[in-house]
């Protein structure tokens, strides 16, 4: 523990401790050692190992008990307390910190008429100790004492209260609670005891310490064994409570103290434990304690929670509060002294109080209130069921509740807290609920209709997705997702433009990607089939169902901007946005050949890199370009991703300013005739350089004679010779 008020008090070591024990059977006992020093000014650390004597009766060391009569301790430094408490207002005196640890192994102590007595000295004490000689030159020596008695019975000794406060206000009486507890139920018999002296400041730690008796501190003038600390009522313990009482003097000091337990079984003596510590006595003139008292009212809706300031402080005026309910998901707050909070629904109050006193000393105290409010959480106030259905009318309930439901007509009961209604015809119920205080009435109306299912039915459901797009997905009449794939059944969506795309359609997707705002039509076709009759499209019953839309849901989500050309090599798009196009892919639909390519080019006018997009063209394709008949291209979609980010498209011919085709025959010539007239060998004859690329735009030889090596196929052969470029299909066997 740590006090921060100031720095005018000095500390050496030694400020408290005691020993205990507990016997384990077969004359094993586990031994206890609290040791407590000064953190701020004392020197040493503790030690490692502590050093136990054991001793008879007569204070001879047992030498063949432990280690030649000694038990050395281990220091353990996860045992060891530094608490700080903050108190930096409202006192005045110096810095107490008390540094606590506890020891523990164990002995082996075979049965010894008289018993033993185990002891742990160190010097030296705090020389700031107001009633006791020489404090700074004065050692100390904890003990505990194991009778004949305690040794036959396997006894264990009192486990002792935690050690008092580690500072008083002068001026006040005191009152230390120290009872210890006892599991054997022994008698219990407190005594005020001399502290003893141990150890020197030439031996501070020896290795053996001195044999007993051992000799009581001296007190300074005007103290006693009988008056520890001046004051009246001067110190005393009760013999029978423990209760240690006095009155400090208003003076800043330090006083050693010490008081003794003996435990008893039918009048024979079992140990005694010896232990002391130091009170300090500070000047206070504030020192607030926060405390609270609260009442609920459930016969309001919502509950009211009243707050009840109880703080005190006996030095100064308390003159601000915080207050603070956390409940639920809310955050409520007062500077009221007693506020009143309305809490909705049934749940757990955590309460935060914050107190000032005028000097500005705070204190704080938390508390958790159960919260439950006499209101039933009933389905919704109105709520549709099929005829023949049943429902239950609550979702939850508190048991201490009396409940009455009318009219009876199709529930279950009628004084039941959670009744089953299953009326024949739409029907108002009213509960009644009451408990000691107050009574609340409720309404529920039950909407009944006849249910029928259509199985061609379909719905849509949404979900936001993390890139701030919206799937879509189809279900049927049974809530199932469809699978397209079934021959059973066909999706068509038609989603018309808007700002992020042109329209399209899509076919047997499911589920689709959407932007928000967007709108949609989904038509479903479902196919049967009479028995005997062939499954084949004409001879099908089909049940068609169409449902319109649009995205209801606000979703959030980056995405880049993606922005691409569709273009035809030489078309509109080409012309107006200067595309860079490849020779090797330029087959365009304004010509009168019956194929064609499109191709998907970025803003900049380059042909966009497959590698760094997903593609997936309305062909099946997912290169750069698509090679397309010549009817067919008013149906050509495709869609480009690029992590969470989606783009679509659909190419449109538009060919008002294509000027001429570079091959208006529709066949791809060389300067002296079609490609056919020549043969591989003859071309690897006439042209110096060539590469040849694949289909999908890729280079796939660097030479004609690379060309061999290639699995039959199509390919584009771009050739350079004497400065002229020429572009060949070429079909290899």
């Amino acid at each position: 523990m740590f006090l921060s008020i100031g720095n005018n008090l000095k500390a050496t070591h030694i400020i408290g401790g005691d020993i205990s024990y507990r016997c384990l059977g077969n004359n094993q006992y586990e031994i206890t050692m609290t040791v407590r020093r000064d953190c701020i000014n004392g020197q040493p650390p503790f030690d490692d190992p502590a050093y136990l004597g054991v001793y008879d009766s007569r204070g001879v060391r047992q030498i063949n008990v432990a280690n030649n009569g000694r038990l050395d301790m281990l220091y353990r430094a996860d045992d060891t307390l530094n608490e700080v408490a903050f108190k930096n207002c409202g006192i005045v005196g110096g810095d107490v910190c008390v540094h606590t640890t506890t020891y523990k192994d164990t002995l082996e102590l075979p049965f010894l008429a008289g018993g033993y007595i185990l002891a742990y000295q160190r010097c030296c004490r705090n020389r700031t100790i107001l009633n006791i000689v020489d404090p700074e030159n004065t050692g100390a020596t904890y003990t505990a004492q194991i009778t004949e008695s305690a040794l036959l019975s396997c006894n264990s000794s009192p486990v002792l209260s935690p050690y008092p406060p580690i500072y008083i206000c002068g001026n006040q009486p005191i009152e230390f609670h120290l009872a210890a507890k006892d599991a054997e139920g022994d008698s219990l018999v407190y005594a005020l005891c001399n502290p003893n002296t141990g150890a020197t400041p030439q031996n501070p730690r020896p290795t053996f310490p001195s044999k007993p008796p051992f000799d009581p501190v001296l007190f300074s003038q005007n103290y006693t064994l009988n008056d520890m600390i001046g004051g009246s009522p001067a110190l005393h313990i009760d013999s029978k409570t423990g209760i240690m009482r006095g009155f400090a003097v208003p003076i800043i000091a330090q006083y050693l103290v010490a008081y003794c337990v003996e435990e008893y079984r039918n009048g024979k003596l079992l140990s005694v434990l010896r232990r002391d510590f130091q009170i300090n006595v500070r000047l206070c003139n504030s020192v607030p304690e926060a405390a609270f008292n609260y009442s609920i009212n459930t016969c309001k809706n919502p509950v009211e929670l009243q707050l009840i300031d109880e703080s005190t402080d006996q030095f100064s005026t308390i003159d601000f509060w915080q207050w603070t309910v956390f409940y639920n998901t809310d955050q409520l707050q007062s500077n009221t002294k007693n506020p009143i909070f309305s809490l909705q629904d049934s749940g757990i109050a955590k309460v935060r109080l914050v107190i000032h006193s005028k000097e500005s000393c705070y204190d704080t105290i938390f508390k958790s209130i159960k919260i439950q409010t006499i209101k039933p959480e009933l389905i919704a106030k109105n709520h549709l069921i099929c005829r023949g259905d049943t429902i239950e009318l609550i979702q939850s309930y508190n048991p201490a509740i009396n409940y009455t439901w009318s009219p009876s007509i199709g529930l279950s009961c009628v004084t039941c807290p959670n009744p089953k209604a299953s009326p024949s015809q739409s029907t108002k119920y009213l509960v009644h609920y009451e408990d000691a205080l107050c009574e609340h009435t409720d309404t529920i109306y039950i909407n009944v209709t006849n249910c029928t299912l259509d199985s061609c039915g379909i719905t849509t459901i949404q979900k936001c997705l993390p890139n701030g797009m919206v799937e879509v997905t189809a279900l049927n009449a049974f809530k199932q997702i469809i699978q397209p794939k079934n021959r059973n059944q066909e999706l068509f969506w038609q989603i018309p433009a808007s700002s992020n795309h042109p329209e399209y359609t899509l076919i047997n997707q499911n589920p689709i990607l959407l932007f928000k705002k967007d709108v949609f039509s989904l038509t479903s076709k479902m196919y049967s089939w009479k028995s005997g009759l062939p499954k084949t499209i004409e001879f099908a019953d089909i049940c068609k169902r169409t449902v319109f839309d649009s995205l209801d849901i606000e979703c959030s989500g980056h995405c880049e901007e993606l922005e691409f050309i569709l273009s035809s090599c030489e078309d509109d798009y080409d012309v107006e946005h200067q595309l860079v196009y490849p020779d090797i892919i330029c087959q365009s639909v304004c010509s009168s050949s019956c194929m064609f390519i499109v191709g998907l080019f970025e803003t900049n006018g380059q042909l966009i890199d497959p590698s760094q997009y997903q593609i997936r063209w309305s062909t099946g394709s997912s290169g750069a370009y698509v090679m397309m008949m010549g009817t067919y291209f008013n149906t050509l979609t495709v869609e480009v991703r690029k992590g969470d980010c989606i783009w679509r498209g659909r190419y449109w011919k538009s060919c008002q300013q294509y000027k001429k085709a570079r091959n208006p025959e529709g066949e791809l010539q060389l300067n002296s005739g079609p490609l056919e007239n020549y043969t591989l060998q003859q071309l690897i004859q006439h042209e110096t350089k060539a590469s040849i690329y694949d289909l999908q735009g890729h280079l796939v030889a660097k030479s004609l004679k690379q060309l061999e090596q290639l699995a039959s196929g199509i390919y584009f052969i771009r050739t350079e010779h004497q400065e002229s470029i020429n572009i060949y299909k070429f079909f290899k066997q």
